[in-house]
């Protein structure tokens, strides 16, 4: 939805505004620089998601700047509130599709009390409140206003432009602040009412009334007379001056008059003359507001109950891997061969020859080849078979006219077979530490399904993936990605080895390079040394290499193969922005892929789950996935008790596999659709079997058993390559 989403944004937006959904606490937008905001938000309808994207969008069109944004002398949520009733009336009139989803979004908000209006009556609020509650709800809440109030009401429906907001905003914190001072003036009024009544009944009860805060001193002088001296230079606090009062009355006023001895003749409201000559109302904050004004307490309620709609209980909004980071990890097969020559200069070192000559083995692997093409084809043309239709109507077959009584298929009949399908197939090499004695068996079969591919033309690319220490990029990658918490691929090393689109000097080239590589593999180039296991990194860039190879290959049925001796290291995060230090411990990741947001459990020991989830959002519903699961004995009963647990049966059945083909083929398990699980010195798709050694002297008996070993090597070639052909067809 969210990709669906920033796509409607930027359409409402009339530009290429930045969308990002990232651990925020609520949707903005940033008006300098043009960037919406969206959080990872609670399961929530289609009309609450267009409703806050269609607001944020009407920010973008017309608030201005930050800075112009604020009034000064206005509290911003008043700002806020008429800035709202503004944007959304002129979005509105702009896109009138989103009326009703406005309506309907607003409806689930009230309802779920985002407000705080659900135990309160919304009549006794402030003006502020029901304005707020009136503009946003609209009909369907019900709010009165006084005859007094209903004229600052329109006033503020009306508005158009932003000086428009600026003008209302002022006369309704006039309006208010004057009904505040005059509330304040009643309540001490009040007070000094009921004072009065207190001293009448004191003296009533002939008693001696407290002695006040501020005072009145009532010593009296020998004569019985009270002391009536205001002079700022006596030393007994004799007078009844306030503190507020004696400040007006210093010694060098010239005029000579005399301050009030009374703080009643002071009220807290006074008018105060500002610099430039206009009147303000005193009380005012640094900033300019008026204090006592009151709060608008459903502009506080929103801010607080938006949180709750965000999804951030132990989820964390990660990003994925970007185009731009994608072209830096990614080393296109030009850059590879070019640094394999560099290197073997470099290096000057003779390394032995391979055990088997590059032109042996090529002949030995055409078999196999050969092989897999020929059950690839069949199932082809069985393909079309099955889908072919024969058309009955057309022209007549004047041959068979004379059969009319008895014979209705009168027309020449015509067979109609189904196109087949194009298919294509992306390769990932693991080129982890793991590999390096595994490393040989794996060239091998790679060049095998090149081979395939190939022979049977169908377009293809293979990678190999492997990490290096540090950010080799730097600061280069680090603008290329988000800003926001992301997915920890840094170290990701992506080497392009192969491509349907090389000329046949690279291709030769490459061929030839891979495979001399099976002596070279501790003394490899920068570029193809052996890491780590940054599978799933490289699962997230195949988001970008399926889409560059579907948008150079029309084809109808894609294969992702993996070929690996292990699983993946786990996933990580790094923090961006976003992160604030407050989400506690984490349990899981949400990443986009595919425009869906996808759940990763987060931890240690869940790579094997995480692989699998990546591979569902990466490869979607049409693309086969298939890996070929390279390990020894003991990687085997490890693989093979994680798979099958406690089922007896089932791994006796594997193991009898195992030793009876060579490999052990698995459905639908770890994400893939198949796995091939092989030993690594048992069966491949190189074309290389176990030699058929027979001594001069041996008897029937060994005979036999030597020429069933033969045979068995080559039956567990023939099940892999049968089984391979089968998926990918």
């Amino acid at each position: 939805m969210f990709s669906q989403k920033s796509v409607l944004a930027r359409l409402l937006a009339n530009e290429n505004i930045s969308v990002q959904q990232g651990n925020f606490k609520t949707a903005f937008f940033d008006v300098e620089n043009r960037v919406l905001g969206l959080p990872l938000w609670k399961e929530m309808s289609a009309d609450v998601y267009d409703l806050l994207v269609g607001h944020e969008v009407g920010h973008a069109l017309y608030t201005p700047s930050a800075e112009e944004i604020q009034i000064k002398g206005v509290p911003f949520a008043y700002v806020n509130v008429i800035e709202d009733i503004r944007i959304e009336k002129k979005v509105l009139s702009k896109y009138p599709g989103l009326v009703n989803n406005f309506k309907r979004g607003y409806k689930e908000l009230v309802e779920m009390d985002i407000f705080g209006t659900k135990e309160k009556d919304i009549n006794e609020m402030s003006f502020m409140d029901r304005l707020n509650i009136k503009a946003k709800g609209r009909d369907l809440v019900d709010v009165e206003f006084s005859e007094e109030e209903q004229p600052y009401v329109d006033m503020a429906m009306k508005v158009e432009t932003f000086e428009d907001v600026e003008k209302v905003c002022r006369e309704l914190v006039d309006w208010i602040g004057q009904k505040a001072d005059d509330q304040e003036e009643q309540e001490s009024a009040m007070t000094a009412e009921q004072m009065q009544d207190l001293i009448d009944q004191l003296k009533d009860e002939d008693q001696t009334p407290p002695q006040s805060d501020e005072g009145e001193s009532e010593e009296s002088d020998e004569n019985g007379e009270e002391s009536s001296d205001s002079s700022s230079d006596s030393e007994e606090g004799e007078g009844e001056e306030s503190s507020d009062s004696s400040s007006d009355s210093e010694e060098g006023d010239e005029e000579g008059e005399e301050s009030s001895s009374s703080a009643q003749d002071t009220p807290a409201t006074d008018e105060l003359e500002s610099d430039d000559g206009e009147k303000s109302i005193a009380g005012k904050g640094a900033d300019g507001v008026p204090e006592g004004l009151p709060e608008v307490e459903t502009e506080n309620a929103q801010s607080e109950n938006m949180e709750k709609l965000v999804d951030n209980n132990g989820k964390v909004y990660v990003q994925g891997m970007p185009r731009a980071a994608f072209e830096l990890l990614r080393n296109d097969y030009k850059t590879i061969l070019a640094e394999r020559v560099k290197h073997d200069q470099k290096m000057g070192y003779e390394f032995d020859e391979n055990p088997v000559a590059f032109e042996t083995f090529m002949a030995e692997t055409k078999q196999v080849v050969n092989l897999m093409a020929k059950e690839f084809e069949m199932r082809k043309a069985a393909y079309r078979s099955v889908r072919a239709r024969t058309s009955t109507k057309g022209s007549l077959d004047v041959n068979k006219l004379h059969s009319y009584k008895y014979d209705d298929q009168l027309f020449k009949q015509v067979t109609t077979l189904a196109d087949g399908k194009n298919h294509g197939m992306i390769m990932l090499v693991d080129y982890s530490g793991s590999m390096y004695h595994r490393l040989p068996a794996v060239i091998r079969q790679t060049i095998a399904l090149v081979q395939f591919c190939k022979r049977v033309n169908i377009p293809f690319e293979v990678y190999s993936f492997t990490s290096t220490r540090g950010n080799r990029h730097g600061e280069e990658l680090k603008a290329a990605s988000s800003n926001l918490t992301r997915f920890e691929y840094d170290e990701l090393v992506l080497n392009q080895l192969f491509t349907n689109k090389m000329g046949k000097r690279d291709y030769d080239e490459a061929l030839k390079g891979f495979y001399d590589s099976i002596m070279k593999v501790r003394y490899l180039n920068k570029y193809e040394s052996l890491g780590s296991t940054p599978l799933n990194s490289a699962l997230l860039a195949c988001e970008h290499i399926i889409k560059d190879f579907r948008k150079n290959n029309p084809v109808h049925k894609l294969n992702l193969i993996t070929l690996t001796d292990g699983h993946s290291d786990s996933a990580s995060m790094v923090y961006g922005v976003d992160h604030d230090g407050c989400w506690g411990r984490q349990r899981q990741l949400v990443v986009p892929i595919n425009g869906k947001n996808v759940t990763l459990d987060y931890g240690w020991g869940n790579y094997r789950e995480q692989t699998a989830v990546l591979l569902k959002a990466i490869a979607g519903n049409d693309i086969t996935t298939a890996n070929f699961f390279i390990c020894d004995r003991r990687d085997f009963r490890s693989e093979q008790y994680a798979i099958l647990s406690w089922d007896h049966a089932a791994q006796k059945k594997a193991k009898s596999d195992m030793t009876k083909n060579g490999v052990w083929i698995v459905e639908n398990n770890s994400g893939y659709d198949r796995r091939f699980i092989m030993l690594d010195k048992s069966a491949s798709m190189s074309g290389e079997t176990e030699e058929l050694e027979i001594e001069s002297s041996a008897t029937p008996a060994q005979i036999a058993r030597a020429f069933k070993k033969h045979s068995g090597s080559k039956k567990g070639n023939r099940v892999v390559t049968q089984k391979f052909a089968e998926l990918v067809a």
